[in-house]
């Protein structure tokens, strides 16, 4: 006997949805909160800290005094970042730590004295984590400290209540569920008084647009005598050694820069020791250097090459044959030649962008010391040459690599051990160091204003992309040539001008 199915199908069908509208409710409430990526950068006035989450998070940020901390707790967030302790040379923060905990993650950032911070979160970025940024500024003389509280919702996050009595040992900045904008939140009255100070467009390239300032600081150049201890460097006529000649040298240089006003000089080494490229590297910072000259005396299979040559670092191969010839050769007596602790999750400069930025100071810079050199000794290239360094690449500053002269020549050698070919080398680099802080002293940070490329997408208004990027739409139009509107179309490359709203959404 067939017995009817008696199922109403409207039934059946509300069923199912409703059975499908939990299984969707279920997997958006139990998607895991991960902290995924945590980056830093390092500017002149600042320290930026960005850490990547994924999914919908509350997380609270503590100070801790004795030693100084800041201390960033995500709850219920999974730690997917790739190491539980990371030192850093950066001049505010020390180290990072992550310690998992039952209920969270917490990020510890060891300061290295009583610094201040500020903080907002952005949107998703293309990858689909939204972000948190940790600005670690010098603190001011006298700052009462608030507690900030942001909710989750479309209304405005709560004013800031200025404590009348000085800070306690511990202060809490709490984000319950953040909301997050595709731009930190501006105070308008603050904004107007950056203008008036030209601060709006300071970008975090170590001191980006800031002024080169030699009136109030001194411009520090680090010297690194090449090779040294068991790296002999290579061996000329007469078993003569370039580590020697050019320790020798960088004494001298030394001397001659620490006599000018406004500059001095340190040494990565100032005896015959071996030091690895990545403590070469701390030094510099650790001595707050602003330019790095790494001198040389190299060798090359026929003996006939003589002359002098300026190196920088190159980023589209080496300029000639005996450039790509020479970076092998350096590169191969260096040992230890990537910054260890370093990994994807933390970039200890913001990459592409201040390399790019310091390559075009360096080579304004080679061009200057190389335009003096030709007035006192033998040129091998009369224009400044480029190739990968390794020692050029893992510094985040204006840097040359000076060939000083052939020491594989009979006639060179003997130049490079005598005091009077020293001194005019020492004298023309001097020269050339003057000559380019003299060009630089009233401009922006060497002088360049770095931008990003934004491909135009589908829907996009010349507006609304000026409002995301914080600048006019005149000023969008002006910096590419846009007269109408409607030249506006899909796939177009437009440059914004790097500022720190620009740097905190890469």
């Amino acid at each position: 006997m067939i017995r009817k199915n008696n199922v109403n199908p409207l039934k059946a069908f509300m069923t199912t949805m409703a059975a499908m509208l939990v299984v969707v409710m279920s997997t958006s409430v139990f998607a895991k909160t991960s902290l995924v990526k945590m980056r830093m950068g390092q500017g002149e006035d600042k320290t930026r800290v960005v850490f990547e989450i994924k999914q919908n998070h509350r997380f609270e940020i503590t100070t801790l005094k004795n030693p100084a901390r800041i201390v960033v707790d995500f709850y219920k967030a999974e730690n997917q970042l790739t190491f539980s302790k990371m030192k850093f040379l950066d001049a505010r923060v020390k180290q990072a730590r992550v310690k998992n905990q039952a209920k969270r993650t917490r990020v510890v950032l060891d300061l290295r004295d009583d610094f201040d911070y500020n903080y907002f979160a952005l949107a998703k970025n293309k990858s689909g984590a939204e972000r948190v940024v940790i600005d670690v500024t010098n603190r001011k003389a006298t700052k009462h400290v608030a507690k900030k509280t942001v909710n989750n919702t479309k209304k405005p996050a709560k004013k800031i209540v200025v404590a009348k009595k000085a800070a306690p040992e511990k202060v809490t900045r709490q984000v319950a569920q953040a909301s997050f904008s595709s731009k930190p939140k501006t105070n308008k009255s603050s904004r107007k008084e950056d203008v008036a100070n030209n601060r709006v467009t300071r970008s975090m390239l170590n001191s980006g647009s800031d002024v080169f300032q030699t009136k109030n600081k001194d411009l520090v150049v680090a010297i690194d005598a090449g090779h040294g201890g068991k790296d002999t460097g290579a061996i000329g006529h007469n078993n003569l050694r370039e580590k020697v000649v050019v320790l020798k040298l960088a004494k001298k240089l030394k001397k001659y820069i620490d006599a000018q006003p406004g500059m001095r000089a340190v040494l990565t080494r100032d005896k015959d020791v071996f030091i690895p490229l990545h403590k070469r590297v701390r030094i510099a910072h650790k001595k707050d250097a602003d330019i790095f000259l790494s001198l040389h005396a190299d060798a090359f299979p026929d003996a006939r090459a003589r002359g002098g040559s300026v190196y920088i670092l190159s980023t589209n191969g080496a300029s000639s044959v005996m450039a790509r010839i020479l970076a092998k050769s350096e590169n191969a007596s260096l040992q230890d030649v990537k910054l260890k602790g370093r990994d994807a999750d933390v970039a200890f400069v913001l990459s592409d962008l201040t390399r790019s930025a310091n390559i075009r100071a360096s080579r304004k810079l080679g061009q200057a010391v190389l335009g003096e050199m030709a007035r006192s000794v033998r040129l091998h290239k009369k224009s400044v040459q480029s190739a990968d360094f390794a020692v050029l690449k893992s510094i985040d500053m204006p840097s040359l690599l000076i060939e000083t002269a052939f020491i594989s020549n009979p006639v060179e050698a003997r130049k490079l051990s005598s005091d009077h070919f020293q001194t005019q080398m020492a004298k023309s680099i001097v020269s050339g160091l003057d000559k380019f802080v003299q060009h630089n002293a009233t401009k922006p940070r060497w002088g360049e204003q770095l931008y990003v490329h934004y491909r135009v997408q589908s829907g996009d208004t010349l507006s609304e992309i000026a409002e995301n990027y914080n600048i006019s739409t005149y000023q969008l139009k002006k910096i590419n040539g846009i007269k109408k509107a409607d030249r506006l179309y899909v796939g177009k490359k437009l440059r914004i001008p790097v500022s720190e709203d620009v740097i905190a959404t890469l």
